[in-house]
């Protein structure tokens, strides 16, 4: 989780930082987010101790919006299989499907808990259903910004 943090504060002070600040748009695969479901909750890192070390290096610099891209966890496992394109999964990979939903659980927990940043996108559908439906949940945001 440490290791996690880290990397996370740099690319923060590097780049997130900086670029809100010019008046950016920051799109992140991947945010503190991830950190709560995959070491915290189904790596078994406590709770409090995870959300300390976020107060502590993400602060007040969170998402306007977080788009949880949700599919049953074998769909999830299958496609990773095939975007990997390897015989061998990676890390994350090797876990077994109790790992990966627990994972899922936290984060529809979390966008239970905030549906004012979180939209759940239905990710079981074709890419061009999930595109859209992403191009739906952001469109809101886009038109508040006045950006195209």
């Amino acid at each position: 989780m440490l290791a996690f943090y880290a990397a996370r504060a740099d690319h923060l002070e590097a780049r997130i930082r900086p670029a809100v600040a010019n008046g950016t748009w920051v799109l992140c695969d991947r945010f503190a987010d991830s950190t709560r479901a995959y070491q915290g909750v189904a790596g078994g890192v406590d709770a409090a101790a995870v959300e300390a070390i976020d107060r502590l290096v993400v602060g007040a610099t969170q998402p306007d919006l977080t788009l949880l891209l949700d599919a049953p966890v074998e769909l999830g496992m299958a496609r990773a299989g095939v975007r990997n394109g390897h015989d061998e999964p990676d890390r994350f990979e090797s876990e077994r499907t109790e790992f990966f939903e627990r994972v899922r659980q936290c984060y529809l927990a979390r966008a239970a808990r905030e549906p004012a940043r979180f939209r759940v996108i239905d990710a079981g559908g074709s890419p061009a259903q999930v595109e859209q439906a992403v191009r739906d949940a952001m469109g809101p945001l886009l038109a508040a910004s006045g950006k195209p």
